[in-house]
């Protein structure tokens, strides 16, 4: 993977060089793309991106301005199909999104204002995990089911301990396990079972 990403930046740098390099040699403003030809294929300066297509004429990289006016690189497989795009996100948080050999996403990592964090998905393009920062600044794993519903999550309590929550096929939380406070307790392990419907049933603590 650091040998990919390498060979792909270093293949932007000497791109961008040569475009800025040709651009010197003109006083005045290039209006037209600049084509370069080879027998492994071609690539395309113009203004505001790069593009290198393979042999086949398939798109294989591109450096562009995105939607929201950021940078944003792209790459293709050799059937032409979007597998990888680094950008920013709206608010400007780094992402990288990964898709699969029929340009399906499959994975999303990502920064934002409070943290950062990893998702994956299936071919139906249903969230099957997020690990990650949350909102209140406390790390935590979540699991989805085939249907993108709930099925576990790992993670941080209010008091900052761990704890474990697992839900059914129907979305109610039938187990939680973490560290009780109350009745006498002070951080002792405790474990809650619950009903199909997620009503209490039994409860025990480690004290």
């Amino acid at each position: 993977m650091k040998q990919y990403f390498t060979g792909f930046f270093t293949a932007t740098c000497l791109a961008t060089s040569l475009f800025l390099f040709t651009g010197a040699q003109n006083t005045k403003t290039q209006t037209e793309s600049l084509v370069i030809k080879s027998e492994r294929g071609t690539t395309t300066i113009g203004g505001g991106f790069i593009e290198v297509d393979g042999a086949s004429g398939k798109k294989l990289f591109e450096v562009t301005v995105s939607s929201s006016n950021h940078g944003q690189l792209s790459m293709f497989n050799k059937n032409g199909v979007l597998t990888t795009s680094v950008s920013s996100s709206d608010e400007g948080d780094g992402f990288v999104k990964v898709h699969n050999s029929r340009g399906v996403r499959a994975v999303d990592i990502s920064s934002s204002s409070f943290g950062g964090y990893f998702s994956t998905y299936n071919s139906d393009k249903k969230q099957t995990s997020y690990l990650g920062t949350f909102r209140n600044l406390r790390g935590g794993l979540m699991t989805y089911n085939e249907n993108a519903d709930l099925t576990s999550f790992v993670g941080t309590s209010d008091e900052s301990d761990g704890k474990i929550f697992l839900y059914n096929n129907m979305g109610n939380n039938v187990v939680r396990l973490g560290s009780l406070y109350k009745d006498g307790n002070k951080a002792d392990g405790f474990i809650s079972l619950h009903d199909r419907y997620g009503e209490y049933g039994w409860h025990a603590s480690g004290k």
